[in-house]
């Protein structure tokens, strides 16, 4: 809040009715301005008008200006009594207005350090900028392909660096699993290779689980792309179901022959729409990466009721396999939050060939300070929530667990005076979705607009992903079935860094509630059994090297006619058996022309393929007993077990958190746990706030937490097997290190450049040096573009990085760090001066006595 959104709000109701614009208002203020606009025509109540005034008053009071305000006394906005209810005290000045002035409220604590604790917390929500408790990265220099990919000159984090170096080298054919936390810019990491490699140089196709999503991420991306002078031909960057035919039409072919630098797009239009476009993409070397957004949901959902979340991963496969060498598609999975039975989910359904590498720098978001409220009764839980959400800052989020809860809510609210507040479950449609974010957001397809609703009221799918950076509320009524759910939901609040608030109000039906979906629909292994046997034995395609086709529609006995979900439940069956590892999925290779096949006669049968392809699909065994059925019962009731076993564990972990009885943000960093065999690796915990802590520990320090959160470095990803030694054929026997030398400055000045960028172009891509400037970098990258250039500022790599990389030194010695790098075992190209002495013997060039050492010219020569 400015300073002057006091006195614009005064001026607001100085001049109502009339409309009073003002382009420089942004916050609670231009949500005022917009109810204030709003309230005559029915779309704004009461209640909005008292809350958001209120809250008007209480960003003043954070910042030292306790003025009431006085509005006019109109039958169009809150009566004395209203305003009272509104968490305000108001009396009549005049016979035309009322002087309003704000009270502050928290949710109910214990009295003494707990409130005076909450009463500090709200105030740093309030002054939100201005917080000493913001979120502030430490943000590091960016890399030189950073920089030309995206346009930005720093990283956010080093987890952010060490994520996006790692996908930027990653081979054809890899997979990355990135676990970084919300706000550190996942989409750059994944779309930086994409981006430097300009246009034409093939297809990044981003999964992501919503419509609502799609959009907001084609918002997001569009200046970058186009900046990047890799535009879509089409303008467009989401393909989602309510998309004109002739841009649908438009987008496949720009698919198809790789025109389309990215597309933003669901599971299922992977597994349908998109599906032979795609298909052909991958065959022709022109799909490069396969990205998966929110990459917990594979295990979460693709287990329960979507499950394309599982079987894109055998459409991953059939590319790879198709594609040219050296042209697979390289596979990202990110997520801001992963658990080791999800991380390992992620590995063996999309690892490939290569296996899956992790970059892991989880880290618990700072911004919520956590609020918990039991009640006994439904009536007494309703009353609370409604009093939070009239009394805690918007805009805010109300989640609920079932769509009937939601729009229950909705009508409830509505009644009471709240009149911003619209709802978006399972059963919204598309444009119901798009034009509940947009007036929420207050931004259109087209820029700025009116806002519309302070309040969404959401199930469990609503937000993920979204970038609303201001919501300062997320109000749970209900007990979601998992601690991950819980967290997943809190983490909506707060993405801009400001402090945030996370109050959750539980009643005895929730347990039960929680308890009921936490035992999601998980086939029995008889019913598995049944329907796998259906499809084995009514299977398209004889044995072909122990794989199947096998038809999607088939039927188990019991069942005399298909009906709509019959599909579905096949597919759950088969991502059952290969979480049992009994079977692999593979997408159908297509049929090769027979010889002397009429063309005609070849494009029906290709036709026919790609129809078929939504109901067909491809099963290898794994496992020798897997049609014994006694083993195959017992092969799916354990995992089946350890399935509902992890569902019921993260369920006892979120009640724990309600019970109060230990830290939050410790329930959930135990939870978040990457287990592996050389030793676990930990989530960064931090608590602003929580039940647990308020009434057990001291206060924080002013600007701090009660737990302060660490900076995740993690290890660079050494990719093996990929060609980054082009001169090896100059080091002797048993030398790990090269001599490379210049002579005089003309010839640092015209060659060394040129010799970096060849190097580079070669595979190798990290260079260090104390003396090299961004000019030389910027240069080197531009020239060596679409390869990368990774620039080791800090001499973190030089230390710590086994695989190949070039130092170059333009003084007489090397420092400690790269005289401790010439003796280890690590391949190192040192590009330096004549004069430069050897680290171990006074008096002697390197170039002299090294036994490895050519010049500047003829490394170039032999490029």
């Amino acid at each position: 809040m400015s300073a002057s959104d006091w006195v614009k709000a005064k001026h607001l109701f100085a001049h109502w009715p009339d409309r009073q614009h003002s382009d420089d208002a942004s916050g609670t203020l231009r949500r005022l301005s917009d109810a204030l606009a709003q309230v005559q025509d029915g779309r704004a109540g009461w209640r909005d008008i008292a809350t958001l005034t209120r809250q008007v008053l209480l960003e003043a009071h954070a910042r030292g200006n306790e003025s009431p305000l006085t509005v006019p006394a109109d039958p169009a906005l809150p009566t004395i009594e209203q305003w009272w209810l509104a968490g305000c005290q108001a009396r009549q000045l005049t016979t035309g207005t009322i002087t309003v002035s704000a009270r502050p409220w928290h949710p109910d604590v214990p009295e003494g350090p707990a409130a005076k604790a909450a009463e500090a917390d709200l105030r740093q929500v309030y002054l939100g900028n201005n917080s000493g408790q913001r979120l502030r990265l430490e943000g590091v220099p960016g890399d030189p392909f950073w920089s030309a990919a995206v346009g930005y000159e720093r990283y956010y984090s080093v987890g952010q660096r060490q994520a996006a170096r790692s996908v930027v080298l990653a081979p054809a054919g890899s997979t990355t699993i990135i676990c970084l936390p919300t706000g550190h810019g996942k989409t750059p990491v994944a779309l930086a290779p994409v981006l430097l490699g300009g246009q034409g140089r093939g297809v990044a196709v981003v999964v992501v689980p919503t419509v609502v999503l799609a959009l907001d991420m084609e918002r997001r991306v569009r200046d970058l792309v186009d900046r990047q002078a890799v535009k879509s031909p089409t303008g467009r960057y989401a393909y989602t179901g309510n998309l004109p035919q002739e841009v649908k039409r438009q987008l496949v072919d720009d698919i198809r022959t790789g025109r389309q630098p990215v597309v933003f797009t669901a599971p299922e239009a992977v597994a349908k729409s998109l599906r032979k476009p795609l298909d052909d993409a991958a065959e022709a070397g022109l799909l490069s990466h396969f990205i998966i957004d929110e990459a917990h949901l594979v295990e979460q959902w693709g287990n329960e009721f979507r499950p394309e979340f599982q079987t894109m991963a055998g459409q991953l496969r059939g590319w790879r396999r198709r594609a040219p060498e050296g042209r697979e598609p390289r596979a990202v999975a990110m997520s801001a939050t992963l658990t080791s039975a999800q991380v390992e989910t992620l590995k063996f359904l999309f690892g490939g060939p290569l296996g899956a590498e992790v970059v892991w720098a989880s880290q618990l978001r700072s911004e919520p300070s956590y609020y918990i409220g039991s009640f006994g009764d439904e009536q007494t839980r309703r009353e609370d929530v409604v009093r939070a959400l009239t009394l805690l800052p918007r805009p805010s989020i109300l989640y609920v667990t079932r769509v009937e809860d939601a729009r229950e809510w909705a009508a409830h609210l509505r009644g009471l005076g709240m009149r911003r507040v619209t709802a978006v479950t399972g059963g919204s449609t598309d444009d119901e979705r798009q034009s509940a974010m947009e007036g929420w957001a207050g931004r259109g397809a087209q820029g700025p607009a009116p806002t519309y609703y302070d309040i969404v009221i959401g199930t469990s799918a609503f937000g993920l992903g979204i970038d609303l950076a201001d919501v300062r509320t997320v109000v749970h009524a209900c007990l979601p079935e998992t601690v991950d759910r819980y967290y997943q939901e809190v983490g909506r609040g707060g993405r801009d860094g400001n402090p945030s608030v996370a109050y959750m109000a539980t009643a005895p039906r929730d347990f039960r509630l929680a308890s009921d979906l936490n035992a999601q629909a998980i086939l029995r292994p008889e019913t598995a059994w049944e329907r796998w046997s259906a499809m084995f034995h009514q299977r398209l395609r004889p044995d072909s090297g122990g794989i199947y086709q096998l038809n999607l529609e088939s039927l188990r006995a019991s069942l005399a006619t298909g009906y709509e979900t019959n599909r579905k439940w096949n597919i759950h069956t088969l991502n059952l058996m290969v979480r049992a590892k009994l079977i692999e999925l593979r997408s159908p290779e297509p049929p090769a022309p027979a010889d002397g096949e009429p063309p005609d006669a070849w494009r029906v049968r290709m036709q026919d393929y790609f129809e078929a392809l939504p109901v067909r699909v491809d099963a290898r065994l794994l496992d020798g007993g897997t049609n014994d059925h006694r083993y195959f019962i017992d092969k799916i009731a354990a995992a089946r077990t350890g399935i509902l076993d992890a569902q019921r564990a993260a369920l006892q972990r979120l009640r724990e958190a309600v019970k109060g009885s230990r830290c939050v943000a410790d329930v959930l960093a135990d939870y978040y746990v990457l287990q592996r065999s050389a030793g676990s690796l930990p989530t960064s915990a931090a608590c602003r706030g929580c039940p647990y802590c308020r009434t057990t520990r001291e206060p924080p320090e002013k600007g701090h937490l009660y737990t302060e959160p660490w900076q995740p470095d993690p290890d660079l990803v050494a990719w093996s097997g990929v060609p980054s030694d082009p001169l090896n054929s100059f080091r002797g026997q048993g030398q790990t290190s090269l001599s490379i030398y210049w002579t005089d400055e003309d010839e640092y000045r015209d060659l060394v450049g040129d010799l970096v960028t060849r190097l580079c172009r070669r595979g190798m891509s990290i260079v260090g040096g104390a003396d090299l400037d961004a000019g030389f970098l910027a240069r080197i990258q531009q020239n060596a573009a679409p390869h990368p250039l990774i620039f080791d500022a800090e001499e973190d790599l030089l230390a710590g990085f086994p695989g190949p990389l070039i130092q170059v030194l333009s003084g007489r010695q090397m420092s400690t760090a790269e005289a401790e790098r010439f003796w280890s075992t690590d391949i190192t190209y040192f590009v330096h001066a004549r004069h430069l002495q050897h680290p171990d013997k006074v008096g002697a060039r390197l170039s002299d006595v090294h036994g490895s050492s050519i010049s500047v010219r003829t490394a170039l020569r032999s490029l």
